[in-house]
């Protein structure tokens, strides 16, 4: 019986064939890399006996790739998410990832009873039994769940009432659930670092980024976070707002992934006045004084067929994804900027650890350069060393390390990176990834903060 053009197994077929042909990633990503390792170990060998590939090896293949963003073609990217979302829609998805996809939703009912859930989850019987049930791997350590999540805090802090207006310096806040709901002390720092520094903060009603459901092809969920975080923060930014992210996976989402084939779209194309027959493309990162955005003209004669806005979020209103994407920054970038604006209100603390800065995949797919990096440099005697070598990656994945059967291959993945750190002998180990945080917790014993953490310690004597 043939397979359907429209098959999961037809779309990771075209990946394997598209990245055989090329074989770039052969060299360039297989030791770093999970899914092209296995991706040219299963083609060689199809090659080699003649023998299609099954459907089991094509589904093992998929859920490989954790979508760190490293690899040259977002295309093939794409593909790939395509291909696994396709498998979930045809054969549904299975309890763990429907357990640990929606990490608000599980951050909301342990945090119900945190003292409570983290005796249970401690707890040798009723932990093992977790695990089990969610399909996590028996060796994973699992957070310490806090006393209270960001929100409870946020909303006893007023930051949930928009600033009055007139206010110079003002941005909306997307949180993350990890931070919300795990680690309330980072989003905390960031409100009290930029508010030290002058900027009210809005902290508004959001779901997920949606990466976690993307990553596990569970489509309707991830538009539907997104059709609502789209619609709320589009109407902010027409206010004035900036939206500012502390988790890096975020951002990437909201400027990356969100706006992705949005410029062809033919409402974008009417907005901005290109003449029939013609796509104009701005061009990344390059504005015309004073004239806007610069752009690239392309003939719809040639390319327009296969140059569409039927990506992923094609489904929500493109000029609102652009809205959201084109005013969206990660905190450390808008605070440098802001900075280099404004003179702080106070001169930085000196810094007495010897810290190691990570910079993760996410934070690295945004082009921005090492914000957090120069930020910490500005404190006296900051002694700050970075890992942040092209392909390094924790290979936690969100999620994705938590599973029992991706478990001994994050760990793989992370170890090269931990011992880089390790042979720096760091007091403290730096990043802003969370997902990051909680690989290097898994893997060492030594402390580790996001750099906002880092920033707002010195002003804890005047912190409430």
């Amino acid at each position: 019986m043939s397979v359907p053009l429209s098959s999961p197994e037809n779309k990771i077929s075209e990946v394997i064939e598209a990245c055989a042909d090329c074989e770039q990633c052969r060299h360039m990503m297989a030791s770093e890399c999970l899914f092209f390792d296995a991706l040219y170990r299963l083609h060689d060998q199809a090659k080699e006996n003649g023998q299609p590939l099954v459907t089991d090896d094509l589904r093992e293949l998929v859920d490989l790739c954790n979508y760190c963003a490293l690899c040259s073609c977002p295309d093939i990217r794409a593909s790939i998410i395509e291909a696994k979302t396709r498998f979930v829609e045809r054969d549904g998805l299975t309890l763990g990832p429907r357990l640990l996809e929606d990490v608000a939703r599980m951050g909301k009912l342990c945090g119900l009873f945190p003292k409570l859930a983290n005796r249970m989850l401690t707890n040798g019987r009723t932990g093992r039994l977790f695990k089990r049930v969610a399909g996590i791997h028996t060796d994973r350590r699992l957070p310490v769940l806090p006393d209270a999540s960001f929100d409870a805090w946020a909303r006893r802090q007023g930051l949930m009432r928009k600033p009055a207006s007139g206010v110079v310096h003002k941005v909306v806040y997307f949180a993350g659930c990890s931070g919300r709901y795990l680690f309330p002390e980072v989003p905390q720092a960031l409100v009290h670092v930029f508010r030290h520094a002058g900027i009210e903060i809005y902290f508004p009603a959001q779901q997920c980024c949606g990466m976690p459901t993307l990553l596990e092809g569970d489509r309707k969920k991830t538009l539907t976070f997104m059709a609502a975080n789209v619609e709320r923060l589009a109407a902010l930014v027409a206010e004035g707002f900036t939206i500012v992210c502390s988790c890096p996976t975020c951002g990437f989402v909201l400027k990356k992934l969100l706006k992705e084939r949005a410029y062809y779209a033919d409402a974008y194309q009417t907005a901005i006045g290109a003449e029939a027959g013609i796509l104009k493309m701005p061009v990344e990162g390059d504005r015309a004084t004073g004239a806007g955005p610069a752009f690239n003209n392309i003939r719809k004669s040639i390319y327009g067929k296969i140059l569409k806005d039927d990506g992923y979020f094609a489904s929500i209103d493109p000029l609102s994804r652009i809205a959201v994407a084109e005013n969206t920054m990660d905190a450390g970038e808008y605070l440098l900027k802001h900075y280099q604006r404004e003179q702080p209100r106070a001169g930085f603390e000196p810094l007495r650890q010897r810290l190691v800065y990570f910079a993760p995949c996410h934070q690295r797919e945004q082009n921005i350069d090492r914000p957090y990096l120069e930020l910490l440099r500005m404190h006296r005697g900051a002694m700050v060393d970075i890992v942040d070598d092209t392909y390094d990656c924790c290979g936690m994945g969100g999620i994705m390390g938590y599973k029992r059967e991706f478990h001994e291959h994050s760990i793989r993945l992370g170890t090269p990176v931990m011992e880089k750190i390790a042979a720096r002998r760091p007091d403290l180990i730096v990043t802003e990834c969370l997902s990051c945080r909680l690989q290097f917790m898994h893997l060492a014993d030594t402390p580790v903060a996001h750099p906002l953490e880092v920033m707002a310690a010195p002003l804890d004597e005047v912190w409430e």
